[in-house]
């Protein structure tokens, strides 16, 4: 599927800011399944500096300074991006979790480096005890991985409820939880939270879902807006797997990958210090509509 991708964000300051330092994730990266075939970025004011860097994961950072006083800060990302992310295995086939525990240990000396790291608390998903106990009855022993992480995704996709609003990104994983009410970026959490719980290796992805333009469409949880699901390890063989909780789904062909870490903290569309502006507001803008 190949889409043609619109995220415009806006600041509007309530003074003057008189200077201004921007981190974005806001480029698509290609990967195995995904191919960024055009993409640019245009912001106003025009900034004094702009640098492209890659971050611990693999990302592509932009990079700003603005030097010049201004009282509004736009930026747009345009892209078009060919997805077809690779056919999940048969969850039967996948190894047990419990193997991919192991592996993932390795007494000390893990097989997958660079999975493992995917294993521990990060900022926004700490150790909640209530998540481990929520998540136990999909890991039964000898469960396939793949198996067991499709029925936690299910169950959060039943059991919390999307509301907007519910939550803000400083709202703690145990709030959350005992909501059971917020969006994409919660359920995420909630979901790696759960696997880590049991040793299994986990990422937060931000990107976007497809915009429903027809009636005939079925209506995705996340659309207009920046997404976030989860990719879990699920062996050498499988590799990751994207796993969407709010809409219970492989993540495929109605995804687009922006960049991936621990959790959002990591991936953070846009971020920065400004000198300046007191109050502010600011408003987002997504399409994501397919070509073919």
């Amino acid at each position: 599927m190949r889409y043609l991708l619109s995220h415009r964000t806006t600041y509007a300051y309530a003074s003057a800011v008189d200077s201004a330092h921007h981190i974005a994730h806001l480029r698509a990266r290609d990967f195995p399944g995904q191919k960024v075939s055009s993409i640019g970025i245009e912001t106003d004011p025009v900034p004094a500096l702009a640098a492209q860097h890659v971050d611990h994961f693999g990302n592509l950072i932009d990079i700003y300074r603005i030097d010049k006083p201004h009282t509004r800060f736009d930026i747009e990302v345009r892209a078009e991006v060919d997805v077809r992310f690779p056919e999940p295995p048969p969850m039967a086939s996948t190894p047990s979790w419990e193997e991919i525990r192991a592996a993932l240990n390795g007494n000390g000396f893990p097989v997958p480096v660079e999975a493992s790291e995917f294993v521990y608390d990060s900022p926004l998903v700490p150790s909640v005890s209530a998540l481990r106990a929520y998540g136990a009855p999909s890991f039964t022993a000898g469960r396939p991985i793949l198996e067991a992480a499709r029925e936690l995704t299910s169950r959060i996709k039943a059991d919390f409820e999307y509301h907007p609003g519910a939550t803000d990104i400083s709202t703690p994983l145990a709030e959350v939880f005992a909501g059971k009410a917020g969006v994409c970026q919660d359920f995420a959490h909630v979901e790696i939270a759960a696997l880590r719980a049991h040793g299994l290796a986990a990422g937060y992805v931000s990107g976007y879902i497809r915009t429903v333009h027809s009636k005939d469409e079925i209506a995705l949880r996340g659309a207009d807006a920046s997404h976030a699901w989860v990719a879990v390890w699920c062996g050498e063989q499988a590799g990751w797997v994207h796993l969407d909780p709010t809409n219970d789904l492989v993540a495929q062909e109605d995804h687009v990958a922006v960049a991936w870490g621990r959790d959002f903290s990591d991936v953070s569309p846009l971020r920065g210090v400004i000198l300046g502006g007191d109050s502010h507001s600011y408003g987002v803008a997504v399409t994501l509509v397919p070509t073919d």
